[in-house]
């Protein structure tokens, strides 16, 4: 007897659903994760909603992860849509996929056939990567125009980490599509899964996932549920209801399976038209869900157990042929068991490509049959299994290596044949940049031939190392990763094999370099170098020539790493099979270079190149670095908007990677500009996260600057504690604790020295911050990194001069930055010089009517930029000049507004000091509390789109407000930014409509 319960207690959720289709029909793709406890009803909720879909007409796929296919790549969009993509004929599988039906044998290898040979021959694997996810959610866009579709992914806790990175990228170009993708997943088990984890917290960052719980039945629900099911009922169910749900707690299988069994064992009874045995005071049931299953397997003849245990070692979905091939059973018995199992509803048979699969019922029948197998008869099973598909498979058998290899795996019958199918799993999840997969495969691999000897492989040890090198390099696994190139580089030697030492020697380079052991890596660098001449492998030469070039520049080598890096150019420039590729990472180099160096113009020049060339290159690694740099570029130049643009774009490629470390390199560069734009809640917030980040993965290179951008943001807000915590981190992480007489990685060294300056200036000890500032910028000059001075360094050195009155050093130092600022075309090092002679006239000359001018124009400068903390002090000190002059009103406006920056920081300092100056005015201050403008914006802001909603011109706008229009404009991208508008007229709109002009 079939034995179904009716979807009750569901109906709000049933309408989420539904509403998600409605929706998707009209071109706005969804995303769902249904999450609850085990049974609760995860799955039978989204087989209802796949059921309305079908009944409208839309294509359903249905999905089903399993225990045991947590290591094969993107097993779960395979088990969802490979009946579908066969039911397509060649033509229109080519049409749907514009030529990208290679692609799509990655990902479905039964379609494989001979597309697969040459599809990423000459790619990189990150582009090749790139390439296979995009092609996939294209095909899926083109193929949705057809027909809307519902894809069902169940059991995402044990999704492969492939699969869910598919799920991550179809999801975020879901925009314009007829798609819903309704996943579900355990919540007692989502934890355990971290690449589920990061999944879930990345779409929900960018606003593209509903979240739906589900929760148990409620004693009410449970009450319906009896009644629907029971009528007509003799007797009172409502005394049983309650004992049930008091079982139960709501479970819907445990419910199910509770009532099944009192039904099946004559506890519950139908005669006369009329259910009966409601009238019970105690429940004689089974306590666990576990228990109900073991009962009910209890029932079953011993060749229907034996067919259940088996299926219970397959772990996943079996299809018919193969299932009947495995169980060694005729024809006749298996179908007489398969009956039996699918009337005990233990298993259900569902059509793949029209041929019967069988799954169970649910996850806790496999669980509790496997466990109850025990160790010894479970190993023999999967043994038993790994022979029997070996033999169905035949020729074929290395293209199912995956399956192969776990069941070879768990057999403990490896020996040659098994450590092949695991090498094979593991180069097969390398080529789809499945990383974690290929490393799990790998390191199997690798300790089986270390148990069973090197020469029990068919293929070499070397092989299989550096393969596991390769993918914990790309985890972020570098030290695990140096180890085993090590080995491999061994094996090279050994047999003066001069291509791979060069090849090798350039990995260990890249990883030493990622962990910042720059010194180590110029070594290795070098080695490969010579490797490559001698393997007369000019292409190699460049790459090794333009890492060099990027480590001597960190170490501040930089006519060598000049050298490197123009060599490595002109070669790149010669062209060649990846010329596109050299040419962007050389210009990005470069661009790097003259960006620390100077002139500007040069460095922005290399930069628009390397965009370009990366653009073309296809590879969404190579975009990241040259957006990446020119964030970086955007913020020495004081292009605080383009700053906004690199990172956003950057963000995103990083994103799309899903590399460990792009997003932490990326935060670095949010970091400093939300600190320089005064969102200090944002940049602490983000300085924080990225800090845990970067310990967990040893990035040693970028902490020192983020201690120090955090510690930055810290000492004006009055933490003076945990600022010179982090002040102390970066200089010992830095090695600045160890002298100058080392070799110095100067992008850490130098912050670490303005960091403990500036402590000190904070303290009032202006000597010690001279000191340590003018150590610092030492360091900047002799390696020749003009713009760590110019920007960070020689400001503050300056104030601190001036604070000491030591008149004549502070003039020396604003001639430097104002010929500096010239000759790299630095806006900031203008404002700072023109900040710096107008204190010089304001205290030195006692001038301060001259000084107003100095000190407007630079607040002018920072605000055009915009610096807003750097503006309000300049105007602070400029309220105290027009004071001095005779214009208490002008000077107290300016107060007011350096105020208001103050509040917003939660600059305690500046805001004390400000304070203080508005009483000895007789004025009383405004609140220390920020509030809000109209819809969060200042002011000033709101000033400026009340104007535009006026139709008044940036020029008009202007005038009225003593700003530049440069300023205006910025002004104005950050209220389009705040308020999501796009233009004036939408702003215009928005204004009127929050009814500001009234």
């Amino acid at each position: 007897m079939r034995f179904d319960t009716p979807l009750i207690g569901r109906g709000a959720e049933l309408s989420l659903l539904k509403q998600a289709l409605i929706a998707a029909e009209k071109g706005h793709g969804r995303v769902i994760f249904l999450s609850g406890e085990g049974g609760v009803g995860k799955t039978r909720l989204a087989t209802a909603a796949a059921e309305i879909a079908e009944k409208n007409g839309w294509l359903v796929a249905v999905g089903r992860a399993y225990p045991v296919e947590t290591g094969m790549p993107y097993a779960l969009f395979s088990d969802a849509l490979l009946p579908v993509i066969r039911k397509l004929d060649q033509s229109a599988l080519s049409v749907l996929s514009r030529g990208g039906n290679a692609e799509l044998a990655y990902l479905f290898p039964p379609l494989a056939g001979d597309t697969r040979k040459n599809v990423d021959a000459g790619l990189d694997a990150a582009e090749f990567k790139a390439r296979l996810l995009s092609n996939f959610s294209q095909f899926l866009g083109r193929l949705s125009a057809k027909q809307p579709i519902l894809i069902v992914l169940d059991n995402l806790q044990w999704a492969d980490a492939s699969s869910l990175e598919l799920l991550h990228f179809v999801a975020r170009h879901l925009e314009n599509q007829k798609i819903v993708l309704l996943c579900t997943y355990n919540e007692a088990e989502r934890d355990a899964n971290a690449s589920l984890r990061t999944t879930e917290h990345s779409l929900d960052r960018l606003g593209l996932l509903t979240v739906e719980r589900l929760r148990p039945l409620t004693e009410e629900n449970v009450s319906e549920l009896v009644k629907s099911m029971f009528a007509p009922a003799e007797g009172d169910t409502k005394g049983f209801s309650n004992l049930l749900f008091g079982w139960t707690r709501g479970n819907a299988f445990f419910i199910e399976e509770t009532l099944k069994t009192f039904i099946q064992s004559g506890r519950l009874i139908l005669a006369d038209g009329r259910w009966r045995g409601f009238d019970l005071q105690t429940f004689e049931m089974p306590l666990t869900v576990r228990d109900a299953v073991a009962a009910r397997v209890a029932r079953l003849s011993a060749p229907a157990k034996t067919l259940a245990n088996l299926a219970a070692v397959i772990g996943a979905r079996a299809e018919y042929d193969s299932f009947l091939a495995v169980s060694a059973m005729d024809e006749r018995s298996f179908v007489a068991c398969i009956e039996e199992l699918c009337s005990e509803r233990v298993i259900e048979e569902s059509k793949v490509n029209g041929d019967a699969a069988y799954d169970f019922t649910h996850p806790l029948v496999q669980q509790v049959l496997y466990s109850g197998l025990g160790h010894a008869r479970a190993t023999m099973i999967h043994g038993e299994i790994a022979e029997a598909l070996e033999n169905r498979y035949g020729a074929s058998a290395l293209d199912h290596a995956d399956e192969l290899a776990f069941h070879f795996g768990r057999a403990k019958k490896l020996g040659s044949k098994g450590i092949n199918y695991l090498v094979r799993a593991g180069e097969n999840a390398l080529e789809k940049y499945a990383n974690r997969e290929a490393a799990a495969y790998l390191t199997s691999a690798l300790e089986a031939v270390k148990l069973e000897g090197a020469q029990s492989s068919e293929l070499p040890k070397e092989k299989i190392i550096t393969a596991l090198a390769r993918a914990l390099q790309r985890l972020g696994e570098y030290e695990r990763a140096i180890e085993l190139w090590t080995l491999a580089l061994g094996e090279a030697e050994r047999r003066a094999d001069v291509g791979s030492i060069s090849s090798i020697e350039y990995r260990i380079g890249l990883a030493m370099y990622w962990i910042g052991r720059h010194e180590d890596a110029i070594s290795h660098y070098t080695a490969g170098l010579s490797a490559a001449d001698s393997a007369h492998d000019a292409q190699q030469g460049l790459r090794l020539r333009m890492a060099r070039g990027i480590c001597l520049q960190e170490l501040g080598r930089l006519e060598a790493a000049q050298a490197d890096l123009e060599f490595a150019l002109e070669g790149a420039a010669r062209g060649g099979l990846d010329s596109q590729v050299l040419l962007a990472r050389a210009h990005r180099a470069l661009l790097l270079l003259y960006a620390w160096t100077g002139p500007l113009d040069v460095a922005r020049k290399h930069g628009e190149d390397a965009v370009r060339h990366a653009e073309a290159s296809g590879q969404p690694l190579l975009q990241w670095s040259a957006h990446w740099a020119m964030a970086i570029l955007a913020g020495i130049s004081g292009d605080e908007p383009g700053v906004a643009l690199h990172i956003a774009e950057s963000a995103r490629l990083a994103e799309e990677s899903r590399s460990p470390l792009l997003p932490l390199w990326t935060a670095e560069v949010k970091v400093l500009y939300l600190s320089n734009i005064g969102d200090w809640d944002g940049g602490l917030a983000l300085a924080e996260r990225t800090i845990v980040q970067a310990q967990k993965l040893g990035q040693r290179a970028i902490l020192p600057r983020l201690y120090v951008w955090a510690g930055m943001m810290y000492l004006p807000r009055g933490e003076m504690e945990r600022a010179k915590k982090y002040f102390d981190q970066a200089w010992k992480i830095s090695g600045a604790d160890k002298g100058v007489e080392r070799p110095l990685d100067v992008p850490s060294v130098v912050p670490a020295h303005l960091g403990l300056a500036a402590y000190s200036l904070a303290l009032g000890d202006s000597a010690k911050a001279v000191e340590v500032g003018e150590a610092g910028l030492a360091i900047a000059d002799r390696t020749g990194h003009a713009i760590w001075g110019l920007q960070w360094l020689l400001p503050l050195i300056c104030e601190a001069t001036l604070l000491k009155r030591d008149f004549a050093h502070a003039e020396e130092l604003s001639k430097r930055m104002r010929a500096d600022a010239a000759r790299l075309q630095h806006r900031l090092g203008l404002a700072f010089s023109d900040a710096c002679d107008a204190l010089l006239v304001l205290y030195r000359d006692r001038d301060p009517a001259r000084a107003i001018a100095l000190l407007r124009s630079a607040a002018d400068q920072f605000d055009s930029i915009p610096l807003p903390v750097q503006s309000a002090r300049v105007r602070r000190r400029l309220a105290y000049a027009l004071m001095d002059s005779g214009q208490p009103e002008e000077g107290m406006r300016e107060l007011k507004r350096a105020h208001e920056v103050f509040v917003k920081l939660q600059a305690t300092r500046e805001l004390d000091a400000t304070r203080e100056a508005l009483r000895e005015l007789g004025i009383r201050p405004p609140s220390r509390t920020t509030v809000p403008g109209a819809a969060g914006l200042t002011s000033r802001e709101t000033e400026i789109a009340l104007m535009v909603a006026a139709r008044k011109s940036n020029k008009e706008i202007g005038v009225a407000l003593k700003i530049s229009s440069r300023t205006v404009s910025t002004h104005l991208s950050n209220i389009f930014l705040k308020l999501g508008v796009e233009s004036r007229g939408e702003l215009a709109d928005f204004v009127r409509e929050l009814g500001l002009t009234t």
